[in-house]
C-alpha cells in the first residue's frame, strides 16, 4: 500500500503481509505522515473506502484527537461512483468543497509504472523484491519532482481551461442564475441526506410480509364467496351454511388481525409523511428504490483489466437489462397507483440501451420515498437545473484547482529562488574552489 501526494509522487509504502487490505495499513501510513507535519497542518486523505475508514476512526480511539481534528476523508473519484448516493454527497471529491480537481487515483497510476518489475520479481527473494520496489519508487519520485513545472502546466490546460470552459457553457445553457443553482444544490443535499429519505430494508420486508398475507386472505375470500354462491344454488342444508358462516367469521377475524399487524409496523410513525398513502404504492416505491440501487451498482461496477472480455460483458448484460425492465415496470405500476394528492415525486424509467444508460444522469439519483412539501423541487423535476448543478460543481472545483496551482507555482518559484541564492552564495565564499573563477567570469 502506498501513500502519495496529490502530484502522484510516492511518499511512503506499507508492506501488506496479511490477507486482505486491512485498515491498519492505511492508519499506520496516516499516523506516520502526521509525525512529519507541523502541528497546524491539515490533511485530506482520498482512499477507495475513505468513508468506511472515517467511520472506524470516529467510533474507536485509534488516532489521537488532535490528529482527527486536522484529518478529513474522501473517496477516490472513480471509486466514488460505486458508493451509495448519500455517501457520494459527503465523500465524492467532485462534490466536496476545497478538493479542486484532485481525483485520488494517483496510486493506480503509480502501480502502472511498476508493471515492468512483475517479470523480474517472480523469481526474486522477498528481500530482493522489497529492495527493487524501493529503488523503482525512488527513481519515479525523483523523475516526477523534476517534472512538477510541466505537471502544473498540464493541469492548467487540460484541467482548468478545458473543463472550466465546458462547465461555464453548461451553466449558461441552463438559463438559471448561479445563486439559484447554489440554493437548489443546498436543498438537494439537505433533502437527500435526511434520514427520512432512506427507508430501512427491514420496513420493506415487513411490508412484503403483510401484503403477502393480505393477498392470501383475498384469495381465500374469493374462494369462500364462490363456494357460498354454489351452495346457495344447490339448496344446501342449514348445517352447511352455518359452517360457511363460521368460516366467513374466521376470515373476517384474520383480516382484522392483518390490519392490526400493519398498524403495528408503525409505518406512519416512522414516516408520518406517508400517512394516507396507499400501502401497495409504498411497497412498490421501496422495492423500486432498492432495485435502482442494485442497477446502479451493476452498471458502474469495475472489473480488473483481464476480466474485460466480451464473454464477461455478455454474461452481465442480460441480468442488468432484466433488472432495468423490472424497474421500468415498477415505474408504470406506480403511475397507475399514484394520487397527485400524495405529492411524492415519481421515479423516471431508465433507458434499456447501455450506451444511453451510461449518460443518463437520473441513474445516480435514488428513488424519492417521502412527499415533497409544496411544489416538487426543481433539482428533482427539471433536468436543466440538474445539469446546471453538475456544471456549477465542476466550475467551483476548477476555481479551487486554479487557486491551489497558483500557490504551488509560487512555492516552486520561491524554492528555486532560494536554491539559486544559496548556490550563488556558496560560489562567492572564499573557501569555495570556484570563487576565483566565478569572480573573473562575472
Amino acid at each position: 500500500m502506498a501513500l502519495i501526494c496529490r502530484h502522484d509522487i510516492p511518499l511512503f509504502f506499507a508492506n501488506i503481509d496479511t490477507p486482505g487490505e486491512q485498515q491498519k495499513y492505511s492508519v499506520a501510513l496516516i499516523e506516520h505522515l502526521f509525525t512529519l507535519l507541523p502541528p497546524q497542518a491539515t490533511v485530506v486523505t482520498l482512499y477507495d473506502v475513505g468513508c468506511v475508514l472515517a467511520r472506524s476512526l470516529s467510533k474507536f480511539e485509534i488516532l489521537p484527537q488532535d490528529v482527527l481534528l486536522r484529518l478529513r476523508f474522501a473517496t477516490t473519484a472513480m471509486h466514488a461512483y460505486g458508493h451509495e448516493w448519500a455517501c457520494q454527497l459527503v465523500h465524492n471529491p467532485r462534490m466536496c468543497i476545497g478538493m479542486g480537481l484532485s481525483d485520488g487515483e494517483g496510486t493506480e497510476r503509480l502501480w502502472s509504472r511498476f508493471i515492468r518489475l512483475i517479470g523480474v520479481e517472480r523469481s526474486s527473494s522477498r528481500q530482493r523484491r522489497i529492495w527493487l520496489i524501493d529503488r523503482q519508487a525512488t527513481a519515479i519520485g525523483s523523475e516526477m519532482k523534476d517534472d512538477l513545472g510541466d505537471w502544473i502546466k498540464r493541469r492548467l490546460k487540460r484541467g482548468i481551461k478545458d473543463q472550466g470552459s465546458v462547465a461555464l457553457d453548461a451553466i449558461n445553457r441552463c438559463e438559471t442564475s448561479v445563486e439559484d443553482l447554489q440554493a437548489q444544490w443546498a436543498d438537494q443535499r439537505q433533502s437527500q441526506l435526511s434520514i427520512r429519505a432512506h427507508a430501512p430494508a427491514r420496513l420493506r420486508k415487513e411490508l412484503d410480509t403483510v401484503l403477502a398475507l393480505q393477498s392470501d386472505l383475498d384469495a381465500s375470500d374469493r374462494a369462500l364467496q364462490a363456494t357460498r354462491t354454489t351452495l346457495e344454488k344447490d339448496a344446501a342444508s342449514g348445517d352447511t351454511l352455518d359452517v360457511l358462516e363460521s368460516l366467513q367469521r374466521g376470515h373476517d377475524r384474520l383480516m382484522a388481525k392483518v390490519e392490526a399487524l400493519y398498524s403495528s409496523l408503525n409505518v406512519h410513525d416512522r414516516f408520518p409523511e406517508l400517512d394516507g398513502v396507499n400501502l401497495d404504492f409504498v411497497r412498490v416505491l421501496l422495492i423500486a428504490r432498492d432495485l435502482k440501487m442494485n442497477i446502479r451498482k451493476r452498471a458502474i461496477a469495475r472489473t480488473k483489466l483481464h476480466q474485460h472480455t466480451r464473454k464477461a460483458i455478455a454474461k452481465r448484460q442480460p441480468a442488468l437489462m432484466t433488472a432495468i425492465r423490472k424497474f421500468n415496470s415498477y415505474c408504470e405500476r406506480l403511475e397507475l397507483l399514484y394520487d397527485p394528492a400524495w405529492n411524492i415525486p415519481l421515479p423516471t424509467a431508465l433507458p434499456t440501451k447501455l450506451a444511453e444508460l451510461r449518460g443518463d444522469q437520473t441513474l445516480m439519483q435514488d428513488v424519492w420515498v417521502t412527499p415533497s412539501m409544496g411544489e416538487v423541487p426543481r433539482w428533482l423535476a427539471d433536468s436543466d437545473v440538474r445539469d446546471g448543478i453538475r456544471a456549477l460543481l465542476k466550475r467551483d472545483r476548477c476555481r479551487e484547482e486554479q487557486q491551489r496551482l497558483g500557490m504551488e507555482a509560487d512555492n516552486l518559484c520561491r524554492f528555486f529562488g532560494e536554491e539559486l541564492t544559496a548556490l550563488e552564495l556558496s560560489l562567492r565564499l572564499p573557501e569555495s574552489k570556484f570563487a576565483s573563477q566565478y569572480s573573473i567570469n562575472v
